[in-house]
């Protein structure tokens, strides 16, 4: 499998004029010198916050690998010459971590648990079932995971033991609803379900009496998405531009359906999500086709100073369970997608990959 980047439409040569006008002299790369960059994708703090797990393909094909969350060079953990390996994370209290990957390519995914000896254990077996991870449980307990084995049309979501990764049934899906968050106290399951490319409704199911609310009535194309529940499951964040041009964030109350407004901007907003114990919220903007990151302090609703961070799309936003430190990463004209930890007691950002290939001057680059 040959290494691949996502930005490679988007490394153009400069042109011989522009690279003149600059006086540097122009450089032309050959095909397998651009395909000598690396991807990666995912990332995940382990439990003491050292380390960052992310998927890459230095190897030719995706593998996990841990890199320290100061920067230094990366171990990788999976060896595979065959499967396109892509992590899930650690668990929350041990070195054990969740990957994911298929079988020679058929898109069946299922969820693997490697334990730090190295030995890897299929947690969703079966021969035609297609399984995905969906989130952990707010006690660390479990973790819940979404499975089409009952019916390849529909997924169904269990909640897995973390210790013995038994499971029980949560959701039976009938209707082919799109799954788009869960509530920590684990009550609450937000769903969505399109009409057509430019128009869908919310739906809110309660757990414990098994009934669906449709949460979003209106006429006309709407668009909407359940971004997250809040940390104390009294509130669902979602993303609406009824009656607007652009998406912005709504907060809809569960005890009484009130909507309010909370954040909006002059382009859409893409999503927003909370830290694990609820201190900060981050929001990313669509910014004229760059992602603009914004974090506030949940409560007071003040934003938080953040670095100037590389140039680029920021992307994958994700916080520490500490809530002191953030990953994420960044996506650019003359880069393809390059790992940061930001430490927000030090003020420090910390680069942890270099994917573009060593080959290339980014200079060279548009």
């Amino acid at each position: 499998m040959k290494r691949y980047t996502s930005v490679f439409a988007a490394l153009l040569l400069v042109p011989a004029l522009s690279l003149a006008a600059a006086k540097r002299p122009a450089k032309r790369y050959t095909v397998d010198q651009f395909m000598a960059t690396i991807g990666i994708g995912g990332a995940s703090f382990s439990p003491d916050e050292t380390k960052v797990l992310f998927s890459s393909n230095e190897t030719g094909i995706f593998n996990a690998y841990v890199v320290p969350v100061t920067g230094g060079k990366a171990t990788r953990l999976t060896d595979s010459t065959k499967e396109a390996i892509q992590t899930v994370g650690y668990f929350p209290k041990d070195d054990r971590i969740l990957l994911t990957y298929d079988q020679g390519g058929n898109e069946n995914n299922h969820l693997y648990v490697r334990t730090p000896d190295g030995a890897m254990k299929d947690i969703t077996p079966g021969a035609k079932l297609k399984a995905r991870f969906v989130g952990w449980t707010y006690d660390d307990k479990g973790f819940y995971a979404a499975t089409n084995e009952r019916d390849a049309h529909f997924f169904d979501i269990y909640r897995y033991n973390a210790a013995d990764y038994g499971r029980t049934l949560v959701y039976k899906d009938e209707t082919g609803y799109d799954l788009n968050d869960i509530s920590r106290d684990g009550k609450w399951i937000a769903f969505s379900k399109a009409n057509t490319t430019n128009d869908n409704n919310l739906y809110l199911y309660s757990v414990a009496d098994g009934k669906m609310k449709p949460l979003t009535p209106h006429t006309g194309d709407v668009s909407y998405s359940a971004e997250a529940f809040d940390p104390e499951s009294k509130n669902l964040y979602i993303l609406s531009n009824q009656g607007s041009e652009f998406s912005r964030v709504q907060r809809y109350e569960l005890a009484t359906g009130k909507v309010s407004e909370v954040e909006k901007a002059d382009w859409d907003v893409m999503y927003t999500h909370f830290s694990r114990n609820g201190k900060y919220r981050v929001t990313g903007v669509n910014a004229d086709g760059t992602t603009q990151v914004r974090v506030v302090e949940a409560k007071s609703g003040k934003p938080v100073a953040l670095p100037k961070l590389p140039d680029g799309d920021v992307r994958g936003v994700l916080f520490s369970r500490s809530e002191g430190k953030m990953a994420f990463t960044v996506n650019g004209d003359r880069s393809p997608n390059n790992l940061y930890v930001y430490d927000f007691a030090t003020k420090k950002t910390s680069k942890l990959t270099n994917s573009l290939s060593p080959e290339i001057d980014p200079e060279d680059l548009a």
